[in-house]
């Protein structure tokens, strides 16, 4: 066998002697690479603390500002209550306000000229240029079962300046919760006032009633009914009218079925209310705001339409008469205040709207028109945009007659 070269011996006794320096070596750099790293881990322990730091010192300073701000006599009072109401308002109110919030409203300029003739006179004339509504609906979904309204209202020679009309809380009446709770300034259902025209009916500018009350009720379908209470201005004598809850009213108001008229639609209410002196207009009339007792109304109501035909009646009295001087408008005598309105509405052609209609009223001497009757056209000549032009003839006790055309340019948003 022949002995391996001298320089083959040498080469692998070279390698036998380099493996255990290699491994060594080896061993030695993943040592230090763990070093680097556990030095690494440190060094961003300690920025993480000192960052910490950095922001709680930033945070004592600007409440140290703050306070010496305030000191100083600068308020911060706003910004205070922005980010505490910020963090208690429901999650999504300001990113989903489109989605939450409804702003509508309406803008109504007039104009009119009216003509009173008194029996055995000249007649005297009247004319005017008026900004007759302009108003604004805040609607606030709060959630699927609350939703809160504003109701801001500016009428021209009446609410100066702006006024909150309404501003009330509804609880329910949804899909799922036909059950609901409303309360707040509201007008009590006694009485619809529904009309295709630009004046109000006389059954509206007798009873309409505003107060701050509460209501409960069911609305599903085809039946609305619901109870109230509020504490009217006008009490009767033994009450103490800023304390006492006086006045309860009830309604009823039922149609057809969607779909069940095909075309066409029923409607019929009632109402009922102990103190039909809560209106807006008897209230005014009451002497100290006082009564022997109370007088009760009741309201019934009722309405169809059928493709272009639509008609609508309305009767609203009082139930017992008020006594002698009751009633300022009255004088010395006894009065039981009703009221009727009837019209008639045609829609021939798409945007237009023309009615009639036959009021009466009694018991109102020379403050209302025992007869009312006239006629309306109304055109939306744009989108949201409504020319109207209204002609009413009056008829007093007194034998007075009364001739009144307005026109009217509206406008919905």
């Amino acid at each position: 066998m022949n002995a391996l070269p001298p320089m083959i011996l040498l080469l692998f006794f070279g390698l036998f002697l380099a493996v255990p320096t290699l491994a060594f070596s080896a061993s030695d750099a993943s040592e230090a690479l763990l070093n680097e790293l556990r030095a690494l881990k440190t060094r961003v322990t300690e920025l993480e603390q000192r960052l910490e730091k950095a922001q709680v010192d930033a945070t004592k300073a600007q409440e140290a500002a703050m306070e010496a701000r305030a000191t100083s006599g600068r308020s911060l009072k706003v910004s205070q209550e922005l980010s505490r109401t910020r963090d208690e308002l429901p999650k999504g109110l300001f990113s989903e306000a489109g989605k939450r919030l409804k702003l509508y409203g309406a803008v109504e300029l007039e104009a009119n000229w009216d003509r009173r003739t008194r029996e055995g006179r000249p007649g005297v004339e009247s004319s005017d240029i008026t900004l007759s509504t302009a108003e604004l609906f805040v609607e606030a979904a709060i959630n699927k079962y609350v939703t809160g309204v504003l109701h801001f209202l500016w009428e021209e020679g009446k609410t100066e300046p702006v006024d909150i009309d309404e501003a009330f809380i509804l609880l329910g009446q949804t899909e799922y919760m036909p059950w609901y709770l409303l309360g707040g300034r509201i007008y009590p259902a006694v009485g619809l006032f529904e009309s295709n025209f630009i004046s109000d009916p006389i059954t509206k500018e007798l009873f309409e009633t505003q107060e701050s009350a509460v209501e409960i009720g069911y609305s599903a379908g085809w039946v609305n009914v619901g109870v109230g209470a509020f504490n009217s201005q006008v009490h009767q004598g033994n009450d103490d009218p800023e304390s006492m809850i006086n006045t309860f009213y009830g309604r009823a108001q039922f149609s057809t079925p969607e779909g069940l008229i095909p075309d066409g639609n029923i409607a019929a209410g009632v109402a009922y209310i102990n103190n039909i002196a809560s209106s807006g207009f008897l209230r005014e009339q009451v002497p100290d705001d006082q009564l022997s007792e109370l007088v009760g109304g009741l309201s019934l109501m009722a309405s169809a339409s059928w493709k272009m035909l639509a008609l609508q009646a309305e009767y609203i009295t009082a139930l017992d008469e008020f006594k002698e001087g009751e009633l300022a408008y009255a004088g010395a005598h006894k009065a039981k205040p009703w009221a009727f309105n009837l019209e008639l509405a045609v829609m021939p052609w798409d945007k237009w709207t023309f009615a009639a209609k036959y009021g009466k009223a009694g018991d109102v001497f020379e403050e209302f028109p025992e007869t009312r009757w006239g006629a309306v056209a109304a055109w939306e000549m744009l989108p949201n945009t409504v020319l109207s032009l209204e002609y009413l003839r009056g008829a007093y006790a007194t034998g007075d007659t009364s001739d009144t055309v307005t026109s009217q340019l509206a406008i919905a948003f």
